[in-house]
């Protein structure tokens, strides 16, 4: 998995590699896609590192707000001002936008706190309070994935 992690901390310096890995992201690209770009780029990447990075970034985000620490250690984590208010402006939950490539970059206008419910470890929801500082949807309680909140 370090090579993955090693990737992710090139395309903080890499802006070009940045708006590949975004344009992937955005689209929900599979395994093969993120291997090829990784290889592009001289890294040797796995879809089982894929994986066990996202059931980390999961894991660690399911059962509390994900701090800045915990984000770091798990994706090379950093943050920036991804607000573009073309792509914001009809937002009504937290999307790809808000939190980058395999969730490592998060926008600096958003905002998830822990509300309430069990862990992801416990394969209960937990719910958290979204929020995007720009407005660029209304303040909302739903689930890490973004998703509303069933009631």
């Amino acid at each position: 998995m370090e090579q993955l992690k090693a990737l992710i901390e090139k395309a903080k310096s890499d802006k070009e590699l940045m708006a590949k890995l975004d344009a992937l992201g955005a689209k929900d690209a599979g395994d093969d896609e993120i291997i090829a770009l990784a290889k592009e780029y001289g890294f040797t990447v796995t879809a089982d590192e894929i994986g066990k990075l996202k059931n980390e970034v999961a894991d660690s985000a399911g059962s509390n707000e994900i701090t800045e620490d915990e984000l770091e250690a798990v994706a090379g984590g950093w943050s920036e001002n991804r607000y573009d208010p073309n792509t914001c402006k009809n937002m009504t939950k937290r999307k790809y936008e808000c939190i980058g490539f395999l969730g490592g970059c998060w926008c600096d206008h958003f905002r998830r706190v822990y509300s309430h419910g069990k862990t992801f470890r416990d394969r209960e929801p937990s719910v958290f309070n979204h929020e995007c500082t720009k407005g660029a949807f209304p303040k909302y309680k739903g689930y890490q994935n973004g998703e509303h909140e069933k009631r």
